[in-house]
């Protein structure tokens, strides 16, 4: 037993879990001024239909189905040297839509989120925490020793459920595929269900991998 307490690098763990309550705190700021940045962008179209609205009442053209054909543009928020606003084209109605909960943009959003966590949990953390334990040496070379060494010491459901989603997202154009079927806390999606990541499923998934950080943490 003490031999084995005295392979764990507990500085090294501390590390990891700042490095991870890092990765969670940017990924967390950056969902909230996105989600912010859609509802400003909303708001700002809704408004303006508004005004444009009061110019014309009691005409044909009064009515939200018209003024959602009407073009939509970036130009009085971005230059036109900042990332092509100038050759986007959509229309308003199109931009509510988008930018309504629910929409596209919080479905991408919360997609990029899920995939970024996993892919520094999968492509670093999980790893680093083995090694840290002291269950693998880090100039190990052997691919199945790593595989097996990883399977054993360092599972977690969230992170499972979180594969199973990532790679329906990446790898089945974001439909759910049979694999689902076998996530233990993240049940939301059946095979063939798009994964259509909500505001509400994001919150469950901030705290169910803020969860696991605090369990880092106490190692």
């Amino acid at each position: 037993m003490e031999q084995i307490e005295r392979k764990i690098d507990y500085t090294r763990l501390r590390e990891l879990s700042d490095e991870f309550t890092q990765l969670w705190r940017r990924l967390q700021s950056f969902y909230l001024d996105a989600v912010a940045g859609f509802t400003l962008v909303r708001g700002s179209v809704e408004t303006e239909q508004a005004q444009a609205r009061s110019f014309i009442r009691g005409s044909e053209l009064d009515s939200e189905a018209f003024q959602d054909t009407r073009t939509f543009t970036y130009d009085r928020i971005f230059s036109e040297e900042f990332c092509t606003p100038g050759i986007h084209h959509a229309t308003q109605g199109e931009v509510k839509t988008r930018n309504n909960p629910g929409g596209e943009n919080f479905v991408t959003l919360g997609q990029l989120c899920l995939t970024s966590f996993y892919d520094f949990w999968n492509d670093y953390l999980r790893r680093e925490y083995v090694i840290a334990k002291g269950h693998l040496d880090r100039n190990e070379k052997n691919d199945e020793l790593v595989k097996t060494r990883l399977r054993e010491h360092a599972s977690h459901d969230i992170c499972g459920d979180l594969y199973h989603l990532r790679t329906s997202i990446v790898h089945n154009q974001g439909i759910a595929t049979s694999a689902v079927e076998r996530n233990e806390l993240i049940k939301w999606f059946k095979p063939g269900d798009p994964i259509l990541v909500t505001s509400d499923h994001m919150r469950a998934i901030f705290l169910g991998l803020l969860t696991y950080r605090n369990e880092l943490f106490r190692e």
